[in-house]
């Protein structure tokens, strides 16, 4: 590696060089082998680390700052034994970087952003989810060999049916969910639209640029263009300077021939500069302007009124959704131009891209120039390494160059190193593209001022794990409690007050009871239709009891209105009234039921008792005790709602059953209301008191109960259940529903539920545990899946050492507080 190094700095041929480098990194298998990840690394600066909290996670390894000025330097070195320095791309970071590999005598690793990141931007967001890692150099700087190019040859040596279906299941992903390196939005706005509204404003103004909030309505969610419409080309701006812009031999002047070309090659469309983000220094565009360059560039190259044709986007959009309404994608070097091949667009490169030169792109414009020469060179001789001019090899294959999957493939899975900010582990990319799926969403639902409105202090904690998103302003208005009329009145006085100054925006409550008493507030209020998003536990909870305030793992938001109660219609409800799976889903629901019940997950997971009863050939029956004066009881559409009429109605109903009675571990504890008397106690032939749920129904025959969780759990164990209520598993045909022809509330949720074709067990897990209920961690960044929420619980259940006395003292006091409460309530 050293004599290649020096060949290539005393001016030698370059394609020389690419050879040396490759023969150094080359097995007697003749295949190409990057050095496996080390398990210690240097950096040089302290901010890789604090930007990029999950490096270490993504790679494997243990990463430390080995700052350049300290004294200690060399002996921390011998105590640490770092096996290399990290350096991040090309900044004035990476030069201390490649001094104190230098000084230490370790290789250096060029360490990037990878291309699946986070949520929003680079310089806002701590908590990357993707990297690339180099040992050769990097993948945007084609003036010297790296790992990618290789990789992309060894990806199409090593192809199989299994690489191309998983190719193609993370290509649709990724496009269907609009997917990119920043992900903070999920729309663009609508071209055909902004023409005219582009045409108004040069009406009035000489600024032809598109700035500020478009309106919602101008991001449409799937984008049809009209093909009656001038059709439109996209020019891609990149921040002037920038490596990859140096890296790929362009320059400034690169980008106004880009320019001047479009709008040569297509002089009947529309033409939009995309400025980049950081929109203040562009090549092109400049505080949402062309740049005096430009503009001049224009006028002597093209026209003199060619300038006024040119429509600028400086604001933010999604870079799949806008260039999916574009026919004709012009670039220098921006990875834009790879998600464009996506979309199957014609991008026309005006820089040497690691996309360029496979056949996929228009290179016309750079076919001639001296890196585009010795890249395709280095092409050569990598196909010759790999065997890919083997006369046997060309026969069997289709094609000896890459196809659009094989380079997604060598990019985005074997090149990128991944982490999943929910767990803070290393991870697959699938795990990744769920996580910005999942909580893109629901940063969208949340976006912008969102009230919390009288919650419990002890619930603001963990209300921000689930709600507190980058573009989200959580705001809480605490709960005032009081018995003093004169202070319940202030305190509505005061909302009121606040409500009146404050602008549009959501609200967020703590179930039904709360949410009443806001849209009492919001009546008369120009608020009094904003979303209220209902929150609640969700089905998976924790490992502890909610009374004994364990916060939770999972809740539900719902703005329609909430899951227990079947006299409304519920988010869930609707989602389960119209979902059908497709393969991969019906998979995942069946892995998750799959995980669940190996991990024997339950809503609270408590209980220690093994089952120890003989029903002697006896059918037996589980009755499931609730806590009776909670909403999910009082809204499920029951005739029954109390635990003493269930457990007499099924002992009436089949008096030579065997009845095992479980009563709710709230009300087992004394925390919650619904303990059953004596007398009606001893109509069950055994009571569980401490038996864990999944015990007690691996132990039934038929689950019967009013409306508890139990009988979604049943389901899953594939045991019957009878409801006497209508909870939201019933009334699909899962379940045997009591029939009440004089309950009203029953007929219509039951009316509202009707299907075309009947819901499957696989599309009730999906549409209840996926798509409806949301996850996180202690200690995680943004919202999880249910996947990572029961291995949480596993390995805290399996791992967790017993508490200390402290804190058994405090889950005591505050279970006592409970108690207490509950008391004074009556």
């Amino acid at each position: 590696m050293a004599l290649a190094r020096i060949l290539a700095n005393s001016g030698l041929s370059r394609c020389l060089f690419y050879w040396l480098v490759l023969m150094t990194g080359q097995n007697h298998n003749n295949q190409f082998s990057i050095k496996p990840m080390k398990k210690s690394y240097a950096v040089a600066t302290q901010g890789i680390l604090r930007n990029n909290r999950l490096l270490s996670a993504a790679l494997g390894a243990q990463i430390r700052p080995m700052l350049e000025r300290a004294w200690w330097q060399r002996a921390n070195a011998e105590h640490f034994s770092p096996e290399a320095v990290l350096a991040w791309g090309q900044k004035k970071s990476a030069e201390r970087a490649k001094r104190l590999a230098d000084k230490l005598d370790l290789p250096l690793i060029t360490v990037e952003d990878g291309f699946l990141r986070s949520l929003d931007s680079g310089t806002q967001s701590k908590y990357g989810a993707s990297f690339v890692v180099d040992t050769q150099g990097v993948y945007f700087d084609l003036r010297t060999p790296n790992d990618l190019q290789a990789l992309v040859y060894q990806t199409l040596v090593n192809w199989q049916a299994e690489h191309q279906k998983r190719a193609e299941r993370l290509l649709d992903s990724i496009v269907k969910h609009r997917l990119s390196k920043y992900n903070a939005i999920i729309h663009a706005p609508d071209l055909n639209v902004l023409v005219n509204t582009f045409a108004n404003e040069r009406s009035s103004s000489q600024d032809n640029s598109l700035q500020g909030n478009f309106p919602q309505d101008n991001f449409p969610k799937a984008h049809t263009p009209n093909k009656d419409a001038a059709y439109h080309v996209l020019v891609i701006d990149q921040v002037a300077g920038d490596a990859s812009i140096t890296g790929a031999g362009a320059s400034e002047q690169s980008f106004y021939q880009m320019l001047a070309a479009a709008m040569a090659a297509h002089p009947t469309a529309h033409i939009w500069i995309k400025a980049h983000p950081a929109g203040s220094a562009g090549a092109l565009v400049a505080h949402g302007q062309l740049t005096h360059a430009a503009h001049e560039y224009l006028r002597s190259h093209v026209s003199d009124d060619a300038p006024a044709r040119v429509r600028i986007l400086a604001d933010f959009a999604n870079p799949l959704a806008l260039m999916a309404q574009v026919n004709h994608i012009y670039t220098v070097s921006s990875h834009m131009g790879f998600e464009a091949l996506l979309l199957g667009k014609t991008v026309h490169c005006f820089g040497v891209s690691w996309y360029s030169g496979f056949g996929l792109t228009d290179d016309d414009a750079i076919a001639q120039s001296a890196l585009y020469q010795n890249v395709q060179a280095h092409h050569q001789i990598l196909a010759k390494t790999f065997g890919l001019d083997n006369q046997a090899y060309a026969q069997a294959s289709q094609n000896r160059t890459p196809s659009l999957a094989q380079l997604f493939y060598a990019a985005y899975v074997s090149y990128s190193h991944y982490a999943n900010p929910a767990t803070g582990k290393k991870c697959e990319i699938e795990d990744v593209v769920e996580y910005l799926r999942v909580n893109r969403a629901w940063q969208q639902k949340l976006y912008g001022d969102v009230l919390a409105f009288e919650f419990s202090r002890w619930k603001t904690g963990f209300v921000q794990g689930f709600a507190g998103f980058a573009f989200t302003n959580l705001m809480f208005k605490p709960k005032v409690v009081s018995r003093w009329e004169f202070v319940q009145k202030r305190d509505a006085k005061r909302m009121a007050k606040f409500i009146a100054q404050t602008s549009e925006q959501k609200y967020l409550v703590w179930g039904q009871k709360s949410k009443r008493t806001l849209q009492k507030v919001l009546a008369n209020s120009a608020h009094s239709h904003a979303p209220i998003f209902c929150m609640e536990d969700g089905f998976i909870r924790s490992n502890g009891l909610g009374a004994n305030l364990l916060a939770p793992l999972s809740v539900v938001l719902d703005d329609v209105g909430i899951y227990y109660d079947a006299t409304k219609p519920s988010r869930l409800e609707e989602i389960l009234q119209t979902i059908t799976l497709d393969d991969a889903q019906n998979a995942r629901a069946e892995k998750l039921r799959a995980l669940m019940l190996a991990h024997r997950v339950s809503k609270y997971n408590v209980g220690a008792r093994a089952v120890s009863w003989q029903a002697a050939g006896r059918t037996v029956r589980l009755v499931v005790g609730q806590v009776e004066d909670d909403a999910s009881v009082q809204s499920c559409a029951s005739l029954i709602r109390t635990n003493a009429a269930l457990l007499a109605r099924v002992r009436r109903d089949f008096p030579h059953d065997f009845i095992v009675y479980k009563p709710h571990p709230d009300v087992e504890a004394g925390l919650r209301r619904g303990k059953v008397d004596a007398d009606t106690l001893a109509l069950a032939d055994v009571v569980a008191h401490d038996t864990p749920m999944p015990d007690c129904l691996a132990a039934c025959d038929v689950v019967h109960t009013i409306s508890s969780l139990t009988g979604f759990e049943a389901l899953l164990r594939d045991v019957a259940v009878v409801c006497y209520g209508l909870p939201f598993y019933a009334g699909f045909g899962l379940t045997t529903d009591v029939a009440d022809t004089d309950n009203p509330d029953k007929l219509a949720a039951q009316t509202r539920r009707a299907r075309a074709t009947p819901l499957t067990l696989n599309a009730l897990i999906y549409g209840t545990l996926i798509e409806y209920a949301l996850y996180h961690l202690p200690h995680g960044f943004g919202l999880a899946t249910p996947e990572d929420v029961i291995d949480y619980l596993y390995l805290q259940a399996v791992r967790e050492p017993e508490p200390s006395w402290a804190t058994r003292q405090w889950r005591k006091a505050k279970s006592n507080f409970m108690r207490l409460r509950n008391f004074t309530k009556g």
